[in-house]
């Protein structure tokens, strides 16, 4: 039966992890993967991710399947923590999934429901699963400019001269926050003239938020998609709990659709259950769970604000004494960037033989186009980074 299928293409992130877990160099560094590492290099479990594991321990007394759509206390709160406790959550769908990548997936075939001939536009550069996550699903995909490699700014008016060839009701994909691969996030003046052209054109937004609170804080990361979808009728957002509750491995998101209608959102809701239940059935729930006992209760969500507040400040941290480093070896401003960026990640817009440079050279792994994982750097290898940088691209 398999003896003619070919083998797929690898991930090039998974077949870079395996690159680096073959190593034996005792200096590498590995900084592809998107995971926070603490001050010694581990992604730790939150203490108020613990605390929450340990009341569900003692409290929960059944395992039964939560629903097609997951809890709907967990769904709740999912939208109020990204909309606001203002939200009038009769005008939303939502649904618990497995992780963004779940939450994308389940929007992309609501999307291919409703629409099988929309086009989902996506920024260039962008988080390479999103192609094959909503192109997978019979998509047609499109790309618009969206980054200056030499400027490390946004190309706005190029993004808007692309997207008026955008036809009534095709999908534009947005990163929420702290874009990937990155770190450059449009003006919250961007993100308003954006929401005016997209409501003029007809447009959809598909925001994946994947970094909430990474960026400046968890109100402030979600001003500018605020100021957007209130310019639209219909708007989709999938959000990931991986990042800021460090949840990773638990696979815990949520697909959430506002629109400007009752009837069109009890609507969506049950396509998105119909679609749950084709895909995988029930969604997995431990991680969901303990997200919703912090969300649900004062004293865990001012830990959790605390720790992710912690873990904000430390990546910004490094990025301005990675930036400050460059700076003060190279006696220009080159790489101030680094420090103005947000999120996870930086692109250094390297080339292949620089990228061969370092890992070859200086036992250091980045991803292709020269992403590196800011939030996975340590304190004592700047310099040492710094300075294999400067040596592969002098």
């Amino acid at each position: 039966m398999f003896q003619n299928l070919a083998r797929p293409t690898v991930d090039a992130i998974i077949a870079l992890m395996a690159q680096v877990n073959a190593d034996e160099r005792t200096n590498k560094i590995d900084l592809s993967v998107g995971i926070y590492k603490d001050d010694k290099g581990n992604t730790p479990v939150m203490k108020s991710v613990r605390e929450a594991e340990d009341r569900l321990h003692t409290s929960q007394d059944t395992k039964k399947y939560v629903g097609l759509t997951g809890d709907p206390l967990f769904n709740q709160e999912m939208t109020k923590l990204v909309l606001g406790d203002q939200q009038d959550l009769s005008l939303t769908a939502s649904a618990q999934a497995p992780g963004g990548s779940g939450a994308l997936r389940l929007l992309s075939e609501l999307i291919y429901a409703a629409k099988p001939d929309a086009t989902v536009w996506l920024s260039d550069p962008t988080w390479p699963n999103h192609n094959s996550l909503l192109g997978s699903v019979g998509l047609n995909i499109e790309i618009y400019p969206y980054f200056n490699y030499d400027t490390q700014e946004v190309r706005f008016d190029e993004l808007c001269a692309a997207l008026s060839k955008a036809k009534k009701d095709d999908v534009v994909v947005l990163h929420g926050c702290c874009h990937n691969p990155t770190g450059r996030d449009m003006s919250l003046d961007q993100w308003t003239k954006l929401g005016q052209f997209m409501s003029e054109k007809g447009l959809i937004p598909l925001i994946d938020l994947a970094y909430l609170g990474f960026g400046d804080g968890l109100e402030e990361d979600v001003q500018g998609l605020k100021a957007l979808i209130k310019q639209v009728p219909t708007s989709l957002l999938a959000v990931s709990c991986s990042k800021n509750f460090g949840v990773y491995r638990d696979r815990v998101g949520c697909s959430i659709v506002l629109t400007d209608s009752v009837d069109i959102a009890q609507t969506c809701q049950g396509h998105l259950g119909a679609i749950a239940r084709r895909i995988y059935s029930m969604p997995p729930d431990h991680g969901a769970a303990v997200v919703r006992t912090i969300l649900c209760d004062d004293a865990l969500k001012n830990m959790w604000k605390e720790e992710l507040s912690e873990m904000r400040e430390r990546v910004n941290g490094l990025r301005a004494a990675f930036a400050k480093q460059l700076r003060d070896l190279t006696g220009t401003t080159k790489w101030d960037f680094i420090a103005n960026q947000r999120g996870m990640f930086t692109l250094l817009g390297l080339t292949d033989e620089e990228i061969a440079k370092l890992r070859n050279d200086h036992a250091i792994y980045v991803v292709k186009g020269g992403r590196i994982n800011v939030a996975g750097l340590q304190q004592s290898d700047i310099e040492n980074i710094s300075k294999a940088l400067i040596a592969v691209t002098s």
